[in-house]
């Protein structure tokens, strides 16, 4: 009988430690330091994001508040670190990082979007949009813009937003004053489409790839002696102080896009997911009135600082836009679905504006 009782004490013993065991000692499970079961399975991610702009524009402004928002809707179990003025990687480059797993996030632009998905020159066809809430409602918002999301999914890239530039601002920053095309011969512009060179050429000037984080040293060095740009780049990157002239001519518009590297996305917890979600439609729901507060503000510091600013005349615009279709023609003769899509476009925006 001893021996039977001895026996029952040790059975008891080992199912007290083993509750024990179970319960970390303290109610919770084990390794879970008084977490829900649901926060405990989510594990903390950190997200590096690359763009090359300056750390105070106000594009830089919106990936501030993106990275914000992130964190807050994730509650804490996602942190977005920015590397603004091209610490990591320029603008070109972060494509690649982000499809190989480099980088987990960055900044891309719509113009570079066209390696990849050929549909995506559309978006940045000249002289389409007249406003930049047109570039936003019938482009951005438009079905063009999905498909060439679904295009860069396949690629290993996420898409989370899009956030229009003030196209009323685009101009030609130039070393010596231009307002209308014939001052541009014998330039040396800085070009990133091939509809670009086609322009230039044109015109007379000579187009040159550079890299947007080189501007200032190529022009401060007369590699080139004019660069498509807006006139908040110039007061953002001092490009005032070696190109102190800038022509409006609003030819197209620019859009900066959050990237994510797909397969790391899709590792991330539902909720998580979530947060990235919807932080990107928020920030990119409120860029329009971002852009054009920023607008009324920069075109107030161009003049402090001197910019020599000169909007053409409509007579002048003329000249600036003749030979639109034909240069749309040359560009994309080998490309037929681009030219299709600039005609969607156009189609859209005559109703967008037939309801404004």
């Amino acid at each position: 009988m001893k021996k039977i009782g001895k026996y029952f004490a040790f059975v008891a013993l080992l199912s007290i430690l083993l509750l024990l065991a179970l319960t970390g000692c303290g109610g919770q499970p084990a390794g879970d330091k008084g977490s829900t079961g649901k926060e405990a399975q989510t594990k903390k991610a950190v997200i590096r994001f690359s763009h090359a702009l300056p750390e105070h524009h106000y594009i830089s402004n919106q990936f501030k508040a993106w990275a914000d928002l992130v964190m807050q809707k994730a509650n804490g179990t996602l942190e977005v670190q920015i590397y603004p003025s091209a610490q990591l990687y320029k603008d070109p480059d972060v494509y690649e990082a982000i499809m190989t797993g480099g980088i987990e996030s960055g900044h891309l632009y719509n113009f570079n979007h066209t390696r990849y998905v050929p549909e995506a020159s559309a978006m940045v066809a000249w002289y389409l949009w007249n406003t930049t809430e047109e570039a936003y409602q019938v482009g951005i918002k438009g079905p063009l813009r999905a498909k060439i999301d679904a295009e860069m999914e396949k690629k290993g890239i996420k898409t989370l937003a899009w956030l229009p530039w003030h196209l009323e601002d685009f101009a030609f920053i130039t070393t010596k004053e231009v307002k209308v095309p014939a001052d541009m011969k014998g330039l040396t512009i800085r070009a990133n489409m091939p509809e670009d060179v086609a322009w230039y050429q044109k015109w007379g000037a000579n187009p040159s790839n550079i890299s947007g984080s080189e501007l200032y040293m190529a022009l401060q060095r007369g590699v080139i002696q004019g660069a498509n740009a807006t006139v908040a780049t110039s007061v953002e990157r001092k490009l005032y102080e070696v190109a102190p002239y800038a022509v409006l001519v609003p030819f197209w518009d620019t859009m900066s896009i959050i990237g994510i590297n797909k397969s790391f996305f899709d590792k991330l917890a539902p909720e998580q997911q979530k947060a990235l979600v919807d932080a990107g439609k928020e920030v990119e729901g409120k860029s329009v009135a971002a852009a054009m507060k920023d607008y009324e503000e920069i075109m107030k510091r161009a003049q402090e600082l001197g910019i020599k600013v000169y909007k053409p005349t409509p007579e002048e615009m003329k000249l600036w836009q003749a030979g639109k279709d034909e240069i749309r023609q040359q560009v994309f003769k080998d490309k037929p679905q681009v030219l299709e899509e600039i005609k969607k476009l156009e189609q859209q925006l005559a109703t967008y504006r037939q309801k404004k």
